[in-house]
């Protein structure tokens, strides 16, 4: 490709549809979003995103790739949305057939936004990143991505390594464990345990930006669930290891702020339950791509070939 082309990367998430511009060095020249739910103005939400993309390729006729990353499962050829969990009504839509038949000069690549995220960080993160590694995102759920041999993995049929469903042990999936719902769940099973103990006892709403506020100012409750956090994060590492043999991890995600406060129980749970094959050569790093990973990864899938 041109050194100078210039892409297009399309994050869909269940709040916002964010779109960016993007040339081959990762810079992010302009971008934008728009609200989710608007998709339902113009008929139904597949309508309203075939339709929202092409005002955006509209007001940008010089691009010629479009890279789009999705919060869910994908057909195996890359053309057909199959389950969206937050976007129930974008299931089994034809977007790439729909969006080739509207834009036939523009080359479209579809893929689960954490897959996406992961090339993002391959082409894009301003370090030279290894020709294998697992991205897991931290946030309203547990998104996961690899590189394997410098491309993304993707199973057998299309849409495997979904680390935030495999179970953790206490009857419940990863994400539903440290996911959003699960982080606050969590925090209020450890204030119940320590009453008046906690600022964050006080608060009348807790999340994810509250219990890391604490824990960065000192609170034992708060420093106790980010433990905890990191010891089930690591046990799910453990899972993901094993099954991929792969060494380097990036973390990313807004729940990573807090990483500092989950790395001894994420560690402690590598170390107990991982051989010295794997401890020996481990490196966990945070993501570098920050709020603008989901553009600049789905940006990333045009450098991928198709096919």
């Amino acid at each position: 490709m041109n050194a100078m082309q210039i892409f297009t990367g399309i994050d869909v998430g269940g709040s916002n549809l964010k779109f960016g511009l993007v040339d081959s060095s990762g810079q992010l020249l302009e971008k934008s979003k728009v609200p989710t739910k608007t998709l339902r103005q113009s008929g139904t939400p597949g309508d309203g995103l075939v339709a929202a993309i092409g005002d955006w390729l509209r007001k940008h006729p010089q691009v010629q790739h479009v890279g789009i990353g999705l919060p869910g499962m994908i057909s195996n050829d890359r053309r057909t949305l199959v389950e969206m969990a937050n976007i129930p009504e974008l299931n089994s839509l034809n977007l790439v057939d729909r969006l080739e038949a509207r834009h036939p000069e523009v080359v479209f690549h579809l893929e689960n936004d954490a897959n996406a995220a992961a090339l993002g960080e391959f082409y894009f993160s301003g370090q030279t990143m290894p020709d294998n590694f697992l991205l897991v995102t931290l946030g309203t759920g547990i998104g996961s991505g690899a590189i394997i041999n410098r491309r993304i993995f993707t199973g057998g049929d299309g849409n495997g390594l979904e680390l935030g469903h495999i179970l953790s042990g206490n009857g419940r999936s990863v994400e539903q464990t440290i996911g959003k719902a699960g982080l606050i769940r969590m925090a209020k099973e450890y204030l119940a345990q320590h009453p008046g103990k906690s600022t964050l006892s006080g608060e009348a709403k807790i999340d994810d930006d509250v219990i890391i506020a604490a824990a960065n100012a000192g609170d034992m409750v708060a420093l106790r669930i980010l433990a905890e956090y990191g010891r089930v994060l690591g046990q799910a590492l453990v899972s993901a290891i094993y099954l991929l043999d792969i060494k380097n991890i990036c973390i990313g995600g807004g729940v990573a702020k807090g990483f500092r406060h989950m790395e001894a129980g994420m560690y402690e749970s590598l170390n107990k339950f991982l051989t010295p094959y794997y401890t020996s050569k481990l490196d966990v790093n945070l993501a570098r791509l920050g709020n603008n990973a989901g553009i600049l990864g789905a940006a990333a899938l045009c450098f991928m070939p198709k096919g």
